[in-house]
């Protein structure tokens, strides 16, 4: 029987206590999933608030197999909260850990002991944000004011990339840049090999893998929890992509929105691996009101041709392609429209950071749009799954405190 357990905490070494809960839960189920990590407000209670109460969560989603009944599993999550330290206290106190069962087996349970589903869950972003890594949550609730994308670092180890080309294509300034993100709870880090920029010359598969050899060898030999950041391959050549996952890569991102046939065959033989697919048509030549349109019937085909493949839609995330065949303007259009995409049931990802859309409202060269940057990311951050940027950590720290402007109080 599957299981949905969301777990939280805000005291003490965070990331520990989830650990060591994770532990615990793995000597009573299998553990079969761990969604990334979510930074989010304390929820608390309006007439009790308190300063040092307000205290940031970090919060996942554990997914199980279990025969235990429902009553029997929280009896087991009771006992882990105790053995953690978690003893009387007043409500909505800091604690060192929360274990919730949000589903269990489809079943509908409403006693004074247990609901399941959880009663507030639709109300709680911090539960429905990592429950969508592992199952389809209807938009209305998913996309909500409270909603938090994850955050997909960018590092390019490449001499001519847009804005950073040249800074990362050394091992050891790639490995402190990788494992600052991942200590600050960056959930993807995408690696490119080959500029994307408009007048770059294009790289050979063998180049390509050439300079990704080291990053390879430290993907592969990395220590690594349940919770470590997932890698992701910025290639659409099928041997790099090939050897990337051979080498502890977890997300292959095409920019051909795998087209090739060879691509989407790698795909069908990882159905665990995640899949960005980029939309790359040249529509420059239709008016502004025809951008959104044009993208639907493109996602359409593009799905059409995934479940003929076997493809899991879950598994596979839409970028729609801010600034790769499209103007200015149009690349607007897609940023002001988003939620037309939500209909697809598909996660969405945004890859704007430093774009040449943005030379609409600023002069500034690539390497210098970082404010204009964040500010976009923060108005369409409530319609989105997966921000794409040069900056994750100030992502995330500009996020978590944009999301104590909402209502947190209850």
């Amino acid at each position: 029987m599957t299981s949905y357990i969301a777990a939280g905490t805000n005291d003490g070494s965070r990331e520990n206590n989830l650990l060591s809960a994770l532990e615990r839960l793995k000597g009573i189920c299998a553990v079969t999933g761990v969604s990334p990590l979510y930074e989010t407000p304390a929820a608390l209670l309006f007439d009790t608030a308190r300063d040092d109460w307000n205290k940031p969560y970090l919060n996942c989603v554990f997914q199980i197999e279990t025969d235990a009944d429902a009553f029997s599993l929280l009896r087991e999550l009771q006992k882990i909260e105790r053995d953690m330290g978690r003893g009387e206290h007043e409500r909505w106190s800091p604690r060192v850990i929360d274990l919730d069962i949000i589903e269990h087996n489809g079943e509908r349970i409403d006693t004074p002991e247990l609901s399941v589903p959880h009663k507030q869950c639709l109300k709680r972003s911090f539960v429905l944000d990592p429950l969508s890594f592992f199952k389809p949550v209807a938009p209305e609730y998913l996309y909500s004011k409270t909603h938090q994308p994850a955050m997909m670092g960018i590092l390019n180890v490449t001499p001519d990339s847009f804005s950073d080309g040249g800074k990362n294509d050394k091992i050891d300034a790639f490995v402190k840049n990788a494992e600052e993100w991942e200590s600050r709870h960056v959930a993807f880090v995408d690696v490119g090999a080959e500029s994307t920029r408009p007048d770059a010359a294009p790289v050979s598969a063998a180049e390509e893998t050439r300079r990704l050899s080291d990053v390879f060898n430290y993907t592969a030999n990395r220590k690594k929890t349940p919770f470590s950041a997932r890698f992701s391959i910025d290639t659409y050549h099928f041997e790099t992509a090939q050897k990337a996952l051979e080498n502890g890569f977890d997300v292959l991102n095409d920019i051909h929105g795998f087209r090739d046939p060879e691509m989407l065959a790698l795909a069908r033989e990882h159905p665990d691996k995640l899949c960005v697919f980029m939309h790359d048509e040249d529509i420059k030549s239709l008016p502004p009101a025809r951008t959104v349109p044009a993208l639907e019937s493109w996602l359409e085909r593009k799905i059409d041709v995934f479940l003929k493949n076997g493809l899991n839609p879950r598994h596979m995330i839409f970028d729609p392609g801010i600034g790769f065949g499209k103007t200015a303007c149009q690349s607007l259009q897609v940023l002001q429209n988003l939620e037309r995409f939500h209909r697809f049931g598909l996660r969405i990802l945004i890859g704007h950071s430093r774009k040449s859309f943005m030379k609409i409202f600023t002069p500034k060269p690539p390497a210098r749009k970082d404010v204009e940057t964040l500010a976009v990311s923060l108005k369409i951050a409530d319609k989105v799954d997966i921000l794409r940027v040069h900056t994750p950590i100030e992502h995330a720290e500009a996020l978590l405190a944009a999301a104590h402007t909402e209502n947190q109080f209850f």
